[in-house]
């Protein structure tokens, strides 16, 4: 696993795009899986702090208890409109509930600076830290044509394309 600064080493087009996102537009879908093992896909605000990528949530909300039980997620950047050819970017991930005083004090001031809101003391509301397992970037190219691509440690980067038929190209 790594924090979205070693992500920039690993696959730097794809850490650049989705902090971009991150700080343009502050949000992202969270997906996590529900006790019942269905899918929850929650929108919500990211921030980063010294290089990684933190969510506050609302204190009883599902989606914490959601990662407190199975810390497997998805972070997707949200896409503007129909018309939004830049794409996504994807981060597959695992939370860690933040449990250091001096760190959430930090991510704190960091979404305090940001927002305006103060999440308040520790304990007040759950913190989670995001390590990223694999990413993504998917966008339109060249007209009709889909531009994947992906990182993960074990493989590395790798370019995948779709044309106009749906035909998955490895480039």
């Amino acid at each position: 696993m790594v924090t979205l600064a070693e992500l920039h080493t690993a696959a730097p087009t794809i850490a650049a795009f989705v902090e971009e996102k991150i700080e343009t537009t502050g949000l992202c879908f969270l997906a996590t899986t529900r006790a019942d093992g269905w899918p929850r896909v929650s929108p919500l605000e990211l921030s980063v702090c010294d290089g990684r990528i933190y969510m506050g949530s609302m204190p009883g909300a599902m989606k914490a208890h959601d990662l407190q039980r199975d810390a497997r997620c998805c972070l997707i950047t949200p896409l503007a409109d129909k018309d939004d050819v830049g794409g996504e970017g994807k981060l597959f991930c695992r939370a860690r509930q933040v449990d250091e005083l001096d760190e959430y004090e930090a991510v704190r001031a960091v979404f305090k600076e940001r927002t305006g809101f103060d999440m308040g003391e520790m304990g007040a509301s759950p913190v989670f830290c995001f390590d990223i397992e694999g990413a993504a970037h998917q966008r339109l190219e060249g007209g009709d044509s889909w531009r994947t691509t992906s990182w993960t440690p074990e493989r590395g980067i790798r370019e995948f394309g779709r044309g106009a038929t749906g035909d998955r190209i490895q480039l």
